[in-house]
């Protein structure tokens, strides 16, 4: 006899149906993450495991060349508990770094490679951090760094080792303060005892940064049961992964994002699959890395993008099954001149789609692959974990369909904003029981269990005339027109009704931007038009933008690929100055 609904995401759970007793009450093993590769490895240690560049490594040299660093990183005095940082591009090595770390309990930190010595000591210092490794610097930043924080040791890896698997001896290894990462050989041999350091999931694993898109970066740490969940809650919702052709993924986002690392990098690696690691996908190297014949690509509205400019004519994509965006929301029009590329490379059925997540909920909310595919929604919520969609001044549950805000609960869940009690607290709430993350995110579930993202909690201004706008709102109902490829709208100071908005669109190809487009989009937009999700919506008078202006490309917060609305609000603000009050009273 099947349960009777309730119509109420957080009782029914939705996205359950059809799944297991364990995989609805999943146990989280008393492991950290480098044994968790370790068994994963029991499968076939000779798999391929990372391409990089001209690297190839299996799983059994990744797992060879962690134990080996974390060696060195003993002998040089490192202690559990504490923060190594890695400022490197995507690449073999700052995996192997990570894995070693976790091995004896140390946590690890990636911080942007392309930062200036000024960020990156503002972390080192925030996390007391012993270590760094960065990539190719010239002996004066490192001896900058050295001078402004307390690491005792520097770790550089040359532009010449990248390509190493395993690591040669070197004579010059010394472990002082600054040493090359080919050094790490050397240094290891100095320790006959190689025993295993077992550490558990309630240990600190990771930290990682929210993506600051309407804020300054928010350090989150992660347990090693926080990861671990994540990856079993994902790998139980995707009951179709069986049927999704070949084993290659591509990595193009930085680890120093969650989407990069753990949702692209360590998702690939726990399922088995060989990560395709891209540190300088550009134009001028894009074909190069889809040549290597990836499967699921792990991308972004600006990749889609990257990838449509500069494929060249004839080259063959028909390896590509699934394109996720993630970073940004990908639209619907956007996906579709997406399939008609891809169909014009060989790839007639390539699943294009959006994921979700945040650094607090290790990069995974929803989820999007080995589903049945729903490109107006996020994926659907994860099996074993809760959600839950209230009224954001209430706090009052709703129903299937009604859009809300967004609250998740599950062993997934971040363990603390690092050493901010108080900010942890302000986002971690208690509901009949059971303790809630507030994302922050607008939206709603169906009853099928799919997240619809409507927009940020945060993204809203009140007028004068008390009406309150939600800039996402307004954002996706523009960006509904065939016309309109993607959309950024933000709130503009305004001397009579406190804030009004601006929307700069990013016209489809072929559409030219003038005054005759400008009036034709603010005609439909008041109309009904039929959203991505099948609803009927229409802007209400006090919501239709203020202001147009027509953009090629919107600006993206660096490493993210999030839109940087604090830089559109920036230059709305300047460009509509005449029109602010400075000082209201």
């Amino acid at each position: 006899m099947s349960k009777e609904l309730t119509g109420y995401p957080s009782i029914d759970k939705p996205q359950n149906a059809g799944a297991s007793f364990f995989e609805r009450h999943p146990i989280i093993p008393n492991i950290n993450l480098y044994m968790l590769l370790k068994i994963t490895i029991l499968k076939n240690k000779n798999a391929p495991a990372v391409d990089c560049g001209n690297l190839k490594a299996t799983y059994s040299q990744l797992l060879h060349d962690a134990v080996t660093v974390s060696v060195a990183l003993k002998t040089l005095g490192l202690k559990k508990g504490e923060v190594a940082a890695i400022s490197m591009p995507n690449l073999y090595q700052a995996l192997v770094v990570f894995f070693a770390c976790n091995r004896i309990g140390v946590i690890t930190t990636f911080l942007d490679s392309q930062a200036s010595a000024d960020e990156t000591l503002f972390y080192l210092n925030s996390f007391k951090c012993p270590i760094l490794f960065n990539y190719d610097k010239t002996a004066a930043y490192n001896q900058e760094l050295a001078n402004k924080s307390k690491v005792r040791c520097i770790v550089t890896l040359e532009r010449g080792f990248v390509d190493m698997v395993g690591f040669p001896s070197a004579a010059s290894a010394t472990g002082g303060k600054y040493i090359g990462y080919e050094s790490l050989g050397t240094i290891s041999k100095q320790k006959k005892n190689k025993f295993e350091w077992m550490h558990g999931k309630k240990e600190d694993a990771l930290i990682l940064f929210t993506s600051g898109s309407t804020g300054k970066p928010k350090a989150v740490l992660l347990t090693n049961e926080n990861v671990l969940a994540a990856e079993i809650y994902v790998q139980n919702t995707a009951t179709q992964m069986g049927d999704i052709k070949g084993t290659k993924t591509l990595t193009c986002v930085p680890f120093s994002y969650p989407y990069g690392f753990v949702t692209s990098a360590l998702t690939s690696l726990f399922w088995g699959k060989e990560t395709i690691l891209a540190p300088d996908i550009g134009k001028d190297t894009v074909s190069q890395y889809y040549s290597k014949k990836p499967n699921i690509i792990f991308g972004s509205p600006a990749l889609l993008e990257l990838t449509i400019n500069n494929i060249p004519a004839g080259q063959d994509l028909s390896s590509v099954t699934h394109f996720i965006s993630g970073g940004d929301f990908l639209t619907v029009q956007h996906a579709q001149r997406g399939n008609r590329f891809f169909e014009k490379h060989g790839a007639p059925h390539v699943e294009i789609g959006n994921g979700y997540g945040n650094a607090e909920t290790v990069s995974v909310g929803a989820n999007p692959v080995g589903v049945p595919l729903r490109p107006e929604t996020a994926g659907k919520v994860l099996v074993g974990a809760s959600f839950m969609i209230v009224n954001p001044d209430t706090m009052e549950e709703l129903s299937y369909g009604k859009e809300g805000l967004l609250l998740v609960s599950g062993k997934h869940v971040f363990k603390e904003y690092y050493k901010n009690p108080k900010l942890t607290k302000e986002v971690k709430i208690t509901i009949n029981g059971r303790e809630y993350y507030n994302t922050g995110t607008m939206g709603f579930i169906d009853a099928d269990g799919y997240f619809t993202v409507t927009g940020r909690q945060s993204r809203f201004y009140i007028m004068s005339s008390l009406n309150k706008v939600y800039c996402d709102n307004v954002q996706n109902i523009i960006a509904a027109y065939d016309k309109v490829l993607d959309c950024a709208v933000v709130k503009v100071p305004d001397a009579d009704l406190l804030f009004v908005n601006k929307a700069y669109i990013v016209l489809d190809t072929g559409i030219e931007p003038n005054v005759e487009t400008e009036r034709e989009i603010r005609a439909m937009l008041t109309c009904s038009v039929l959203s991505p999700s099948g609803q009927t919506v229409q802007l209400k008078p006090y919501e239709m933008p203020t202001y147009i202006e027509f953009v090629t490309s919107l600006p993206r917060k660096p490493g993210t690929d999030k839109i940087n609305y604090q830089l559109l609000e920036q230059d709305a603000a300047q460009k509509h100055a005449g029109n602010v009050k400075l000082n209201p009273m």
